[in-house]
């Protein structure tokens, strides 16, 4: 099982009528934790993915520690999540 915690939602410049999400991933086996760091412009739970990375250094503006794991993912607006919700991910598979 894989969890993620979101840090930063804010309306996507880019895309009308999406969400930038940023999300940790703060829990998960070495595996599903490969997984979804190597998920890049693909969708899992109706999010599309469109970085993931490891911090460098500490990114305050988007919650986001060095060293943390984290992926930014687009979702359309209404999607109930706010700053601190945890996404469950659990049986992973490419």
């Amino acid at each position: 099982m894989t969890a993620l915690i979101i840090t930063d939602i804010r309306k996507s410049n880019s895309a009308r009528g999406l969400d930038l999400i940023t999300a940790v991933i703060y829990s998960a086996d070495n595996y599903e934790s490969n997984f979804i760091l190597s998920l890049d412009k693909r969708s899992f739970n109706g999010f599309l993915v469109l970085e993931r990375s490891t911090a460098e250094k500490e990114i305050p503006e988007i919650g986001v520690r060095k060293g943390d794991q984290f992926i930014r993912i687009w979702a359309n607006q209404g999607h109930g999540l706010s700053i601190g919700s945890e996404i469950r991910l659990d049986g992973l598979s490419a």
